[in-house]
């Protein structure tokens, strides 16, 4: 009997051999899809590339078109600060998927591309093989459990000799531990990414504005959102001036609208760019210090172009941010015979501080 069940065993182990054969060690065509967030500073298409060259020059598979092949080979880079990124490969025939993450933004931005294509290639050539296999060991476990065992045919003894009771074992002490199970080798879950790194944010800032030509400042504040690349802001600016002729409030009320053209982290660190377009209104009200001499209130259009720079702490839920900008505006002047009360108008330098959330 004991012969008949080693058969059995080593029949099974030969089908499952046999069937392990047959099955290819690599894909013979491959689907590869790319996803990146728009922030995150990599262009789908250079990343695809990078994962085709890397993939047809290892040798472990031909890329085809999306839609088509052995299986797919999806690579999605997060919009979070640690640009983490999955990859997951899927098998058409058994419809298994094995997956890994990685974080980009450790890397040089010039090699992100190409170090998500060896992680990719690493992972075909490690699991394909055991996803695209569909006879696992167990099959033979269970042919070896069918076939009749010795000890089940063996007569057993008419009285068993008596046995001594054993002793129940000691429970375990309260601060005794038991080992966890081990996590999984890939959980394939991203890590959530801080608020202020968020797909939108809401921002305020305190603002100071010098114009050049009039040697005029003016302080001010702005708050709005930040979708992607995308800013919008409402925008509150103004000065005041007195000397011994008469006083001059001016002030500025616009909507700015920009898009951020480049962006450079510095590890916690993000530095950008962005061009703004303003439209709105601003005001003139000026008092005389003779009642012989009146002072007519005015209102006009307001439009202005800047640059600005930022700087900003990504590390943590509301986000610290320092920015200088650059423009040129339409606007009023104030003037005391030959004395500049103020200014809404002409070429400005600024500076600003607050927080993102």
């Amino acid at each position: 009997m004991a012969r008949r069940a080693l058969s059995a065993l080593l029949v099974a182990l030969s089908a499952s051999a046999l069937a392990r054969s047959g099955r290819c060690a690599s894909p013979s065509t491959l689907s590869v899809e790319v996803t990146v967030c728009p922030g995150s500073g990599l262009e789908a298409d250079e990343v695809r590339r990078s994962l085709s060259s890397e993939l047809e020059a290892d040798g472990v598979v031909r890329v085809a078109q999306a839609g088509a092949g052995d299986g797919t080979l999806l690579a999605q880079v997060g919009c979070d600060a640690a640009l983490t990124t999955r990859v997951v490969l899927s098998v058409a025939r058994t419809g298994r998927a094995g997956q890994r993450s990685l974080v980009l933004a450790d890397a040089d931005p010039s090699a992100r591309a190409r170090v998500l294509a060896l992680a990719a290639s690493e992972l075909v050539r490690s699991d394909w093989p055991e996803l695209n296999d569909d006879l696992p060991q167990t099959e033979a476990r269970a042919a070896y459990a069918d076939a009749p065992h010795p000890e089940e045919t063996t007569p057993k003894p008419a009285q068993a000799a008596p046995v001594a009771p054993v002793a129940p074992a000691p429970a375990l002490a309260p601060s005794a531990s038991v080992a966890s199970p081990m996590p999984a080798r890939d959980a394939g879950v991203p890590r959530r990414a801080p608020r202020s790194e968020a797909r939108w944010a809401l921002a305020a800032n305190a603002r100071l504005r010098w114009f050049v030509d009039y040697a005029s400042f003016a302080v001010g504040g702005d708050l709005g959102p930040d979708w992607g690349p995308f800013r919008l802001r409402a925008e509150l600016v103004m000065t005041s001036a007195e000397d011994a002729l008469g006083s001059a409030t001016l002030g500025s009320g616009a909507l700015c609208f920009g898009y951020r053209v480049f962006e450079h982290k510095l590890g916690p660190l993000s530095v950008s760019g962005y061009p703004l377009a303003s439209a709105g209104v601003t005001w003139l009200r000026g008092t005389s210090a003779s009642s012989a001499v009146q002072s007519a209130p005015a209102t006009g259009f307001y439009g202005d172009l800047r640059l600005t720079a930022e700087a900003r702490w990504t590390d943590a839920a509301l986000s610290p941010t320092l920015a200088a900008e650059f423009g040129r505006a339409t606007g009023f002047v104030a003037r005391a015979s030959d004395r500049v009360l103020g200014a809404t108008g002409g070429f400005f330098v600024g500076a600003s501080a607050g927080g993102r959330y």
